[in-house]
This record gives structure tokens, sequence and C-alpha cells, in this order.
């Protein structure tokens, strides 16, 4: 496959660029005038926020001054200051990344760096940062300016913005017409998404069967599938006392449940959460209504049963003790099911609208300890619903009473492991219960009962206060000692809470091999909560590579191709990867609204990443309008059901194949017409990529998926049309539904003929790839045949053999006769044609049909150069490329023969520039051409400048 294209380096784990994810402004990720401010924010903060009548924002990432050490850091809101809880810790990553020189661990006597302009004082270890930032009520539409003041140790004052956020009310279209009769008006809440229609239809039907029977269900679906949407329309249809309302995005069900509250008319007295798949007793709301009494909130226990009905438990507290009277208890572990709920309706006045949705909140947490902080909360001691308990239930009864010994949490760990596990609690646990309580302090204020008030202020004085962490510590430790009430929740918010005590304490000034703790966040701040999985631990590999991306179709959405891609990852930026980037810029070019899209996680990026990619040949200006969207990170995404789609890789084609069916659907329940097939860049065939097994069998299987074939080279497309492999199958269209093209290789001035015979130095370049994901490129094979041309004397000890390609650190590779192979670094593509020129016999090989770019730049820049035949790609058709290309049987002789071949013929320089001029496109303007590019938006569907 393509060549040796790398360019930068990565450094630690560091957040996207601003540019690449909303609520991040442009300014965060470059440099002030001085004096300057440096500012990276890990997390994206949300584009919309719902303020209600006051909210808290968290916020972390990382800011530095390179000249000056900063003495004090607040947030700036709007121009009020707010403290943040912690600046100026240690952060490895960055330091790492604006250092790539330099050994982290090495540094402790230097005083600057003075290849690095960014840090050259080398400040950016000490730059972590988080905190909340409280949100007081504001006007919809209001825009939100959030920055950060450092003032440094000279008292000069910089501000750096951070990010914007637009104020919204959360509302919901829907026409609400209250019923009538004796009692109190209950709304029934209930969320749905892909309902089972069994079990909804028992649910319904329970709600319908109530005692009490003044009451209104107000469904919020959250953009289920349109079949099973259209079984739920059916299954309430012409009964007036539901009401159905679906979400134009995908949401979640923390945000659904709020949509569903949103929707509660004024005149309800009380509000009763529903799930989706649980079966009601017949008096659960008459006897909820009866025992409330004058508390805000009241709920029952229930059966779990199993989907089929069975029993499992008579009770949901098996294990567990139940709790609803303690504040900490509650906050800490939440005892209080929302399905089992009944609350006040002017609750909602003060629970609405919800805390931002950073974290893996729980709406009936959340409930819960808004109703405690104003008043009571009652429990009615025996089942009033059947809780149907799912192998893939949020969080489930299982999950919910499991207290892990105390010989399991104390089981010895790998020392790195406990202390990440004990970092990960602080971001992902401890920062979260502290939104809520920040949150509450808002809105409820000097409402607070005493004892609630007591208890938050206690555990959010465990951030700064010995005596309060104590405290935490032990109530950890009585839960451990008997059946608790929490699952010893303060215990593993203790270690969570001492890891933050700790890490200021073991901090220094430069980064240390030991006893170093480091305060970078982790990547998600909402991990998904684990749950039992019917994949086999060997298969879920397989199973996340393959999964389809969450997407939301949206009408309203502007129309756009989705280019799939694997990740973004510029130490693999190769050939490859330049010809997705400019598919996608050469369609913007036609006039298509284009997105790239992730559908594999991405990792540390460094903030120059679009400068970087833009560096390389016909990417100029690319991201001036093309879109880039993290289809893992960003889910779910927003589609039009118009949308065309384009895969680049076999996993990507399994995802565009499930993502055309999902806007099929859509379509389908609009009375639209069908949407077609997705384009297929192929680049390769790709089960020769891997061992014969699961990956080469869905390699395999992704070409049966109904596509448009683009081919990186004719050579490529012949061997498909002679196995009859995908479009070429019989009746797929053949090469009616593919077309062709061809890479635009580096372009290299070749040298001249006086310049070459000039030479005394001569040169071996191998493309040297001995990565396992390039076994492909025959790395051994090709260091046999230098073996043995050397053993032969067919290449003379005065040869200079240099590698590139090359992922690893080793400098050189030892061969025959006390000969090696040196490999170089990696290098810019301009660095790379130089290299190039420099040559004189190149050896590149392919174990696949397509011919790789490398062998032919190589032949471009005047090299005789060595490659291998594959059925189809013989020797006479790649000398049609140029005569340069020596090719044969990808054996060791073979090789070796044509190695002494080319070195025999290197002082032929009249030969060497006529095979420079390469029949291949030198420059992606012809490689897509205006003539290939009508091609493929047709393929597309992309008619008039838009999608049909």
């Amino acid at each position: 496959m393509p060549g040796p294209r790398e360019v930068g380096s990565r450094g630690g784990r560091l957040a996207r660029p601003s540019t690449s994810v909303p609520g991040v402004l442009e300014p965060a990720i470059r440099a002030s005038a001085a004096p300057s401010l440096f500012a990276r924010l890990d997390v994206p903060l949300p584009t919309e926020l719902a303020v209600g009548e006051g909210t808290a924002v968290f916020v972390c990432g990382w800011c530095f001054a390179p000249h000056a050490q900063i003495r004090k850091l607040s947030f700036d809101l709007d121009g009020a200051r707010h403290p943040v809880m912690a600046f100026g810790m240690p952060r490895l990553d960055p330091f790492a990344e604006l250092h790539p020189g330099l050994d982290p661990y090495a540094t402790a006597e230097l005083t600057e760096d003075a290849a690095s302009a960014e840090d050259p004082e080398l400040r950016s270890y000490r730059s972590g940062f988080w905190g909340l930032v409280p949100v007081a009520p504001a006007s919809p539409g209001h825009r939100l300016e959030l920055g950060l003041e450092a003032v440094l140790d000279d008292g000069t004052t910089i501000r750096e913005p951070l990010a914007a956020m637009t104020v919204v009310v959360p509302e919901v279209a829907i026409a609400v017409d209250p019923p009538g009769g004796d009692g109190p008006l209950v709304a029934v809440c209930l969320a749905t998404h892909n309902p089972p229609v069994d079990l909804l239809e028992r649910q319904l039907n329970s709600i319908r069967a109530q005692t009490h029977r003044r009451w209104m269900c107000l469904i919020s679906d959250d953009g289920s599938e349109p079949a099973r949407f259209a079984e739920l329309e059916r299954a309430v249809a012409g009964d007036p006392r539901f009401r159905v309302s679906r979400s134009p995005r995908r949401l979640g069900f923390y945000r659904n449940f709020e949509r569903a509250l949103v929707m509660v008319p004024p005149e309800a007295g009380y509000v009763a959460l529903c799930d989706q798949d649980d079966c009601w007793h017949p008096d659960k709301l008459t006897s909820l209504i009866a025992a409330i009494g004058d508390a805000r909130l009241i709920y029952s226990d229930c059966r779990v049963v199993a989907r089929d009905g069975t029993v499992i438990s008579e009770t949901y507290w098996s294990a567990r003790r139940n709790n609803h009277t303690d504040m900490l208890s509650l906050l800490v572990a939440n005892s209080v099911s929302g399905a089992a709920t009944l609350l006040r309706r002017d609750l909602l006045d003060d629970a609405l609208p919800f805390p931002p949705a950073q974290f893996a909140h729980y709406h009936d947490h959340w409930l819960a300890l808004v109703a405690l902080a104003l008043g009571d909360i009652r429990f009615v001691d025996r089942p009033l619903y059947d809780y149907v308990q799912h192998g893939h239930a949020t969080l489930g009864h299982a999950a919910a009473n499991r207290m892990p010994s105390l010989r399991a949490r104390l089981r010895r760990r790998d020392r790195r492991e406990r202390v990440r596990m004990w970092r990960l609690h602080y971001f992902v646990d401890a920062c979260r219960l502290m939104q809520c309580v920040a949150v509450l302090r808002l809105r409820c204020g000097d409402r607070i009962t005493r004892p609630s008030r007591r208890a938050i202020e206690r555990f959010a004085h465990a951030e700064h206060s010995w005596r309060s962490l104590a405290l935490l510590g032990y109530r950890g430790a009585l839960e451990l000692a008997g059946r608790g009430q929490t699952l010893a929740a303060e215990w593993m918010l203790f270690r969570a809470f001492g890891w933050r005590r700790l890490l200021p304490a073991t901090a220094r000034p430069r980064p240390q091999r030991r006893l170093r703790l480091d305060a970078v966040p982790p990547p998600d701040l909402a991990p998904r909560p684990a749950r039992p999985d019917a994949v086999a631990p060997a298969a879920r590999a397989v199973a996340s590579k393959i999964e389809p991306l969450a997407l939301t179709p949206a009408p309203a959405a502007p129309v756009r191709v989705n280019l799939l891609v694997p990740t973004i990852d510029l130490d693999h930026f190769f050939g490859g990867y330049i010809a997705k980037f400019n598919l996608a810029h050469r369609l913007t070019q036609a006039g298509m609204r284009v997105r790239v899209v992730t559908v594999d996680p991405v990792g540390p990026l460094p903030r120059s990443w679009r400068r970087t990619i833009e560096a390389f040949s016909g990417l100029d200006g690319m991201f001036d309008r093309l879109e880039v969207a993290f289809g893992r990170e960003q889910a779910p995404l927003e589609v039009n059901p118009t949308d065309g789609f384009i895969a680049t890789t076999w996993w990507t084609a399994h995802i565009a194949r499930e993502a055309m069916q999902t806007l099929r659907q859509a379509r389908a329940a609009d009375g639209s017409a069908s949407v077609g097939r997705f384009l297929y860049l192929i680049q390769e065939y790709e089960p020769f990529t891997f061992p014969m097994g699961t990956y080469a069998a869905l390699a395999q299987e992704s070409y049966t998926a109904p596509h448009f074939g683009l081919f990186s080279s004719e050579l490529l497309r012949d061997y498909f049309r002679r196995h009859s492999i995908g479009v070429f199958a019989p009746g797929e269209g053949g090469d009616a539904m593919s077309a062709s093209f061809e890479n635009a290789i580096t372009a290299v001035r070749p040298p001249t003929v006086a310049e070459l015979s000039a030479r005394r130095l001569r040169r071996l370049l191998f493309y040297a790839r001995p990565e396992a994901h390039a076994a492909r490129n025959l790395f051994e094979l090709g260091v046999l045949a230098l073996n043995r041309a050397v053993a032969r004397g067919a290449l003379p000890a005065d040869w200079e053999l240099n590698g590139i390609g090359s992922l690893a650190r080793e400098a050189a590779v030892p061969l025959a006769a006390g000969a090696s192979l040196r490999l170089l670094p990696r290098m810019s593509q301009a660095e790379y044609a130089d290299v190039l020129r420099d040559h004189d016999v190149g050896l590149a090989l392919m174990y696949t049909p397509h011919p790789s770019l490398v062998p032919i730049e190589m032949a471009s820049a005047g090299m005789l150069t060595v490659t291998n035949t594959f059925e189809n790609k013989t020797s006479e058709t790649l000398r049609g490329i140029s005569s340069n290309l020596l090719a044969g049987p990808a054996a060791v002789d073979s090789i070796a023969a044509l190695l002494a071949e080319a070195v025999a013929g290197a002082g032929d320089a009249e030969r060497r520039v006529r095979g420079s001029a390469v029949a291949w496109s030198r420059d992606w303007q012809r490689s897509f051409d205006t003539a290939a590019l009508d091609r493929l938006v047709g393929a597309l569907g992309w008619h008039g400048g838009r999608r049909q």
C-alpha cells in the first residue's frame, strides 16, 4: 500500500482541538498575544445549556503561561469570576506533546527547551485545572461566554476564551388536554426507546387497569426505530389519555425522562415515572397517593421478575438495606428507583431542568436528592409493580445490590491500576456528585432542610478538609464491616478524595518516574455502565469494531455525504488516508456538503493536527469546508434521511450498510423513496491483510453489501472482476457499478542524467515495514533477499543501505557479511521526496493485487526499483507504468536476482531518467478529475446540487 508519509508525533492523551468538537472556541487552542496563555479543554462543553433557576458546568483542561508562573486562576463567565477547584496540577500529556524531543524524566535540571516555541521554559507540566462554574438564570438565547482569567506572579492578568454556550429552555410541543374526574390528576411519564412490543402492551394495559382512574400518560420516545415507533402508536391509538411525542434527536434515558417531565401540565397534582417494560399492580397509584402525606416524594418496593414473568426476588432489597432519610447515603448511593416513584408536581419547579448531562447522572437520583433536600421521602414497604430484569438493563437489580466483599476490595492489584482507579472515581463519581450538590445549592438555597444542608456541606468539604475526608472513610469502613446501605460507596469516594489530596503533595516542577501522580482526566466523564454481554470476550473486539453508529434521522438536518474513516492518527497517516481525505476534499469542491466521521475511538491528537493533514498533497485548505465528527465520542450523530455514506475500509462498510438501513427505515416511515447504495472506496483486497480467520471472513463479507465500488487502481478493479467479487458478482452491475482512479503519488523532481552520472556514493532504499499490520509488505522476505544479494556480492560493501516507512525505534537491521540496513526516521512528505531523489535502487514489495504507490514513487525518482508480481499484477503491466520497475515472483531468489540486476544497471543514467516518466497520476486534480467526480456524484445520488 502507499508510502511513508508520516508527519509529526503524538504527545500524551490530549483533548481534540476546539474546532473539531462543539462548544469550544478556536482561540482556546492557540497562544494569545504576549503575555500569552495556553488553554485547552479536555472535554467539550455543551453548546446549549438549560439553566432554569441555576445550574453548574464542570470544566477541566490544562493551561499555562509560557513565560510566567500562574498565581491565581479563575473562571470568567460573562464577567463574573469563579475560582477553580484546582490548578497547576501535574499533566504529563501536554508536556510530552510540546517537548517531543525530550525524555520527560530527564528534565529536572533543565530550565528551557529552545526547540519548543509554545513552552520554552517547560511550564506545561504543572498545567492541569478543573472546577465547577455556577450559572445564574439567563434569558433564552443568551450566549454565555466562558473563559479563564489568570493572574501571573508579576501581577499581570490574562484572559483566554474557552467556550460559548447558548441558554435554552426545554420545551416539547404537544397538545395536552388533562382529563376530568375525581381525585388528583396523575401525570404518568413514560420514556421509550425501541420498546419490546409484548412488554410495552402489558405495561400500557397495567396503567389502564389502575384503580385510581384520573391519570394521563405522557410518552416521550427517544428516536425508536420506525417499526417500533409505529407499534407504539398503534398500542395507544384511540385512547385520548395517552400522548406520544417523538424526540427529533437521540437523547439517552436521562434526557428522555427530563423531556417527558417537561410535558407535565400545571394541572397535575402528582407525577409518576414509568419504564417501558415493567408491569404495574392495579393499586400502585392509589396506594402511593394514600401514603404520601406531606412528603415530597414516595416510592415502593417491587418484585423482580424475568422477562417471562418468573419471580427472581420478592423484594428489590434482598441484599442491600433501603435508605430514604439520610442525605449523605442517598447522595453517594441512590435507593429511589424511578419506576417506583410518585412525586408532587411542584417538585419539578426545582428539579427541572436536570443538571447538565456531562456525567452519568440518573433521573431518579436527581429527583430524590431534590425531594430530600426540601422535605421528606416516604417508602411503601411492599411491591407495587413487577420490575423486569433484562441482561442489558441500564442498572439492574443484581448490580444495584452487589456488595463486593472486603477481601475483594483489598485484594492485591497492580499499584498503577489501583491509583488509576482512584483518579477515575474522582473525576467520574466525586465530581459528578459535587455537580449535583452545586446545583442543589443554587436552586434550593436556604430552603434546604438543616440535616440535608449539613450532609451535603460535609460532603463538599471532603475536597479540601481532612476532617470531612476522615468521616467519609469512617462511614465507608462501617459499610464494609456489615450489611450496608450504600455498597460502601463512601469508601470508594474516600479513596477518590484521598487521591485528590495526594496529587499536589506528590507533584514536582518536572516529571519523575516514581511517586508521580497524574491529573489527566478519563476521556469520557460519563462511561456507559458495564452490562452483561452474550458475546464471548474473544469476540467483543470484533463486535465493537463493526458496531453500528448511533444515528438520529432528522429531516431538518442538512443533507450531507458522510465519509467513514477508522480514526485520525498521524502516526499511521499513509497514502490510504491521504486518498480518503482527498476524495472528501474534491467532493466538497464539487458542491457537496461532506462530513468525515470516525468510527473507532480517536486517540490523542496534537492541537496542530488539522494543519498537519492539510500539508499533504492536495489537502491545502481542506478544513475550510470539510466537517469532522467523532462518531463514537459525539454519538448520536444527527443525519438527514437522505444522507449518503462512503465506506473506506471493510469494517466501515459494515457500518455504512447498517446506516443505510437506518435511513431506509426513516424514509419508509415518511413514505419517501428508498435509499440507494453507499459508495465503497476500495484500496485493497482486504482479506489479504489478515490471517485466514474472522477478520478475513468479515472483510470478504463487506463486499456483499449493496454498494458502488471505487477502486484505487485499475489493477485492483481487474482482480475483483476476474474473481467475481463484490460488484462483479453475478447480477451486481459490474463495470456499471464501479470506477477506478489512481492515488496521486508524491511528486518528485527526478535527477538529471548529469546529476546521476556525477554520483560517487550509491544508495539502496528499502520500504521496510516490520509491523504486523503491514505484513503484506513482505519485510522478512525483503531482508532475506538483501542478505542473499550481499552474500553473493551483488550488493557491494560501499553501497549505503537505508530503510524507510518503519514505525519501529530500532536504528538499524543487521544483514549478512557485516552489512546493515539503517532505518531512517519519520519525515514530512517533502523530505520524503528529497530522500527518493538521493537513492539509486529501490526495493518495495506488496503481496496483493494493488501495485502499491511506493515502487511507483521510487521509479518516478529515477530509481531502478524491485517489486513483486501477483496474479494479474504482472511484470508486463508494471513495466507499462514505468520501465524502472523490475518485477518478479515474491520469492527470495527471484527478488535477490532482481536486486543484482538493479545494482548492475544503476550506472545507466539515461535509462533511469527515461523510466522516471511514470504513467501514473502525480496530482489529485487528475486523480479525481471532473469526469470522475461527475461519476461519483451520480453514484451518491446527488443531482442538481442536492441529494435525491
